[in-house]
């Protein structure tokens, strides 16, 4: 086209946008969120023991309840309650692109428990991705090894596990499905500001990420996520983990090492304590001066591993806490204590499902400016902060919902979402800037208390103000986010 006929288009578009200003703002929002969830699936088979007693070797029990084959595993809960809150709490706003799931993984496509999987995914609205298919030449030296599946006994509101990985032991990182990580196969032209979140289920199910592999695969995904940006058009990314009970109870993998590529490390009290040797006690006599104390531990201790994580530990009744930069940020309440729950199976994917909901919910509301990635040359520190705390009461409500009925990858109501949301207050956003919400604290310490404070922040805080920008942190490449 001559450039003479270029300049006239020119001016063309700019007066047909000067007569209809309404629909130059009626335009569609360039932001798209995206989820990935990476992680293990299994058939669960649940078994509901009526009475205290596990039988004994060579013995028999009784149950009265059947035992049924249900979808499960971290990933697979995980993708199942986010997509429902998707669908339940949808975006009012038509020019809003609405936040979608994929779940990468692996299974056995052709055995009964796959099939029973892809059903699920399909009946759920997500997309479940296979990312490792046996070759004719693996079934000829091998069999055709099962999905993995579980038995779930679960007996005075606790629950145990005899697992057996199948194909989900041959997964490795390095068969997720790059550009999928990368690009999106959601992320229209039209996007200009698309976040894509990365979140790991089940890391101790899965060691063909271990000791390096799923460090190496983030790291190859941000680097060419930034390598896709260009002028108006910016990709970010966050990343989570859940990295669920180590069946091999070694407790490494190195996990720790894997910290400075993930933005929110999402577990509970035990796995927490397995991990940093700094034993959690969850019964009801823990006073809470040894609570303050043992939390100030970890978060020193996770700060000294990655300064730029959040880490949200879950304490199944008594809500959760958040850890960040060497402090004790906040913490919540669950809505409603269970002491007796109907099931506890999945209750921390669930919980991680709605933690994911709240920060990704308040990301689809901000431009990349606003909440550039954690750790990044452009960040400042708490940037995040108030995504958290949505994230916790989101998290919360969904924990406790799913304890109240029975199997783990059966979604709560948006009837029974709200009812356990609107049970629980907004956190404070005063005591979330002390060292430590008043949830977390349940009597009042004294004064003379070996120094410490409920209210002071200062006892609270990190040995050294400037841990963050201090020379020996910035020369030290593995332990934060590089931009």
């Amino acid at each position: 086209m001559p450039l003479e006929n270029l300049h006239k288009l020119r001016e063309s578009l700019e007066t047909e946008k000067e007569m209809n200003p309404a629909e130059e703002e009626a335009s569609p929002n360039n932001t798209k969120v995206s989820v990935s969830v990476i992680g293990d699936v299994f058939i669960d088979l649940f078994c509901y023991l009526d009475s205290n007693d596990y039988p004994v070797l060579g013995g028999d029990v009784r149950i009265e309840k059947p035992m049924t084959p249900v979808p499960g595993g971290s990933g697979l809960n995980t993708a199942t309650h986010l997509q429902a809150l998707i669908q339940n709490f949808s975006n009012d706003d038509a020019n809003q692109e609405e936040m979608d799931v994929t779940l990468q993984t692996s299974y056995n496509e052709a055995d009964d428990y796959g099939k029973l999987l892809v059903t699920h995914a399909e009946k759920n609205g997500f997309q479940i991705v296979n990312c490792v298919k046996p070759s004719a030449q693996d079934k000829e030296e091998n069999g055709s090894k099962s999905t993995g599946h579980c038995m779930v006994v679960v007996s005075q509101g606790e629950r145990s596990f005899l697992t057996h990985l199948g194909v989900m032991a041959s997964f490795k990182a390095s068969h997720t499905i790059l550009h999928e990580l990368v690009h999106c196969r959601t992320a229209l032209p039209h996007i200009t500001n698309h976040h894509h979140h990365l979140h790991i289920a089940g890391y101790f199910n899965l060691p063909g990420f271990w000791d390096g592999n799923l460090m190496r695969r983030l790291k190859l995904v941000r680097e060419r996520r930034r390598q896709s940006s260009h002028g108006d058009n910016v990709f970010t990314t966050t990343t989570s983990l859940v990295p669920q009970y180590d069946a091999t109870e070694q407790w490494d993998g190195q996990i720790l090492e894997l910290l400075p590529f993930i933005d929110f490390f999402i577990l509970n009290s035990l796995e927490a304590g397995h991990i940093t040797k700094i034993p959690i006690d969850d019964e009801e006599g823990d006073g809470a001066l040894e609570r303050v104390v043992t939390f100030l531990q970890l978060a020193r201790f996770f700060n000294e591993e990655s300064p730029y994580t959040y880490v949200i530990i879950t304490m199944g009744k008594k809500g959760a806490v958040v850890l960040y930069g060497g402090k004790v940020l906040a913490s919540i309440d669950a809505p409603v204590p269970v002491d007796k729950p109907l099931d506890p199976t999945g209750a921390g994917d669930a919980f991680a499902a709605g933690f994911l909901k709240g920060i990704m919910e308040w990301r689809e509301q901000k431009d990349h400016e606003e909440c550039p990635e954690i750790g990044a040359y452009n960040y400042q520190e708490g940037a995040w902060n108030d995504a958290v705390l949505e994230g916790l009461k989101w998290g919360c409500a969904l924990g406790t919902s799913c304890v109240l009925k029975a199997g783990a990858s059966t979604p709560s109501s948006k009837e029974e979402i709200e009812k356990m949301m609107s049970m629980k207050e907004k956190v404070n956003e005063k005591d979330m800037k002390q060292a430590t919400e008043k949830n977390l604290i349940d009597e009042v310490i004294d004064s003379e208390s070996d120094g410490y404070s409920v209210s002071g922040s200062e006892s609270y805080s990190s040995d050294e103000e400037g841990s963050y920008y201090s020379d020996e942190e910035s020369s030290r490449d593995t332990k934060v986010h590089k931009a």
